[in-house]
C-alpha cells in the first residue's frame, strides 16, 4: 500500500507539472495577443511606433505579390518570396495576421522544446521542465520580437522541428525541415556540419541520451565512416529541399532573388542599430551619399575585403573547433555555435538573439548553473545592452555624437557574450542523474 501511495503521489506530481506547463503556454500566448492588440493602438496614437519596420516591409512585399508583381519591387525586402506568400492574409484579411502567425510559431517552438526535453529526459522533473519552457515562453525578447512583427520565430520553429525529428529518428522530415530553414534564412547553414557528424552509423539504434560531449571521439573512425548512408541521406534530402526551392524562386524572380535573399547578407554593413564589435569600423568606412551616382560607394564599402575577413575568419575557425569538440552533444553544440556566430558577426541586431534563446531551454537541464546564476548572467548581459541603448538613444533622439560610446558598448556586450559562453562550457554536464535533474 505504501508503494502504491508513493506511485500515486508521483503521478499526481507529474500531471500537476503538465497542467502548469499548459497554463504557461496559454498565458504566454495571451500575453502576446494582448501586445498585438496594444500595438495596433500605439501605432495609431503615438509618435513612437511599436511595430517593427521589417513587418511593414513584409506587408508591402505581400501587397506587391497580391498585385501580381515581385516582392522585390519593395525596396529593402531581403527575404525569400515564401515569406511574402505566407503573409498574403495581411492584405486580404487583416494587417496583424503576420504577427499572430509569428506568435503561433513562438508556441510551436515551446511545444517542440517540451517534446525534445521529455524525449531526452523521460524523468525530467515538472519544475525543471517548467523553468526550461519559461525561459522561452515568457522571455521578454521572444515576446517583443514576435509581437513587433519580426519573422525570426518562423525560422526558429523550423530549426526546432529539425531537432525534434532527429530525436524521433525521422531523418527524412528532419532533413526537409533543415533544408527549408536554410532556404528561409541562410544562417542555419552553420548547423550543417554538426548535424551531419551527429548522424553517425548508429543513429537509428542509439538513444538520444547515449549521445554526449563526454564521449571519447575516435577521429579515425569518424573519417572512416564519414560517408555513411545515414549522413548521405540527410545531406541529399536537405540539399534537394534547399536547391529545389531556391531554383524555383530563381526561375520566377531571377538574380535579384539570389542577391537580396543571400548575397546581400554577405556584404551587408549596418552603421546603425548594430551591436557588433565591427560597428565603428563600418561607420567610419561608410561614405557620405550626396547623389544617386554615389550609391556605388555603398557596394564598395559593404564588400570591403578587410571587414569581411575580420568577421568571417574568426567565425569559421571557432565554429569548426566547437563542432569537432561537441558535435556528439548536438543541442549544446548548436547553442555554442549560435552564440559565437552572433557575437562575432559584423552585423548584430536584437532579432538575432532569438536564434540562441530558442535553443537555450534544451541546455538548461545539463548545466550546473543555478537559477540565481542564470539570473545574474542575464542581468550582466542586459546591463551591457543598457549602456548601448542609452548611447543609441542619445544619438538618434538627442542628436548627440555618441558613435564612440556605441562602439565601446558593443565591446562590452561582446565581452559579456564571451563570458556567458565560457560559463556555459565550464558548467555543462551532459550526464544527468535520472532523478536529480532539478534546477535549484
Amino acid at each position: 500500500m505504501q508503494k502504491s501511495s508513493s506511485k500515486g503521489n508521483e503521478y499526481d506530481y507529474f500531471y500537476k507539472g503538465i497542467n502548469l506547463t499548459k497554463s504557461l503556454l496559454i498565458g504566454g500566448f495571451i500575453i502576446r495577443l494582448i501586445l498585438i492588440v496594444f500595438s495596433e493602438w500605439q501605432d495609431a496614437n503615438m509618435l513612437v511606433k511599436y511595430t517593427d519596420i521589417d513587418y511593414i516591409v513584409y506587408t508591402d512585399a505581400s501587397r506587391f505579390v497580391v498585385d501580381g508583381l515581385s516582392p522585390y519591387d519593395r525596396s529593402t525586402y531581403r527575404y525569400t518570396p515564401l515569406l511574402s506568400y505566407l503573409l498574403i492574409p495581411n492584405i486580404l484579411l487583416h494587417k496583424a495576421f503576420g504577427k499572430v502567425l509569428f506568435v503561433v510559431c513562438d508556441m510551436i517552438i515551446a511545444i517542440l522544446l517540451k517534446s525534445i526535453l521529455i524525449e531526452r529526459l523521460p524523468k525530467i522533473s515538472p519544475r525543471l521542465l517548467l523553468i526550461c519552457l519559461a525561459s522561452w515562453v515568457i522571455n521578454p525578447f521572444a515576446i517583443n520580437v514576435s509581437t513587433r512583427g519580426n519573422a525570426e520565430s518562423v525560422i526558429g520553429a523550423m530549426v526546432l522541428a529539425t531537432l525534434y525529428f532527429l530525436s524521433k529518428k525521422n531523418l527524412i522530415l528532419a532533413s526537409i525541415f533543415y533544408g527549408l530553414s536554410v532556404h528561409f534564412k541562410i544562417y542555419p547553414i552553420i548547423y550543417s556540419i554538426p548535424i551531419y557528424l551527429y548522424i553517425d552509423e548508429n543513429f537509428y539504434s542509439k538513444k538520444a541520451s547515449e549521445y554526449s560531449s563526454l564521449v571519447t571521439h575516435s577521429y579515425k573512425n569518424l573519417i572512416k565512416n564519414f560517408f555513411n548512408s545515414n549522413r548521405l541521406k540527410f545531406f541529399f534530402i536537405s540539399a534537394f529541399t534547399f536547391i529545389s526551392l531556391t531554383a524555383l524562386m530563381y526561375l520566377i524572380y531571377g538574380y535579384i532573388f539570389l542577391y537580396e535573399t543571400y548575397l546581400y547578407h554577405v556584404i551587408r554593413a549596418d552603421n546603425r542599430h548594430n551591436f557588433s564589435v565591427y560597428f565603428y569600423q563600418i561607420y567610419l568606412n561608410t561614405p557620405i551619399i550626396e547623389s544617386v551616382s554615389d550609391l556605388t560607394k555603398i557596394a564598395a564599402a559593404g564588400s570591403n575585403l578587410g571587414v569581411a575577413l575580420a568577421s568571417f575568419l574568426p567565425q569559421v575557425v571557432l565554429l569548426l573547433v566547437i563542432t569537432m569538440v561537441y558535435y556528439n552533444d548536438l543541442e549544446f553544440c548548436l547553442l555554442l555555435e549560435t552564440i559565437t556566430f552572433v557575437a562575432f558577426n559584423k552585423v548584430c541586431t536584437v532579432q538575432y538573439f532569438i536564434w540562441y534563446f530558442s535553443l537555450l531551454p534544451l541546455v538548461i537541464p545539463f548545466s550546473s548553473l543555478s537559477l540565481l546564476k542564470y539570473i545574474i548572467l542575464f542581468a550582466a548581459w542586459m546591463g551591457s545592452q543598457g549602456f548601448w541603448l542609452f548611447s543609441a538613444f542619445s544619438l538618434e533622439f538627442l542628436g548627440q555624437q555618441t558613435f564612440w560610446n556605441i562602439w565601446l558598448a558593443g565591446l562590452l556586450f561582446f565581452a559579456a557574450n564571451i563570458f556567458i559562453l565560457e560559463m556555459f562550457i565550464i558548467n555543462h554536464n551532459p550526464i544527468v542523474p535520472k532523478s536529480t535533474n532539478k534546477l535549484k
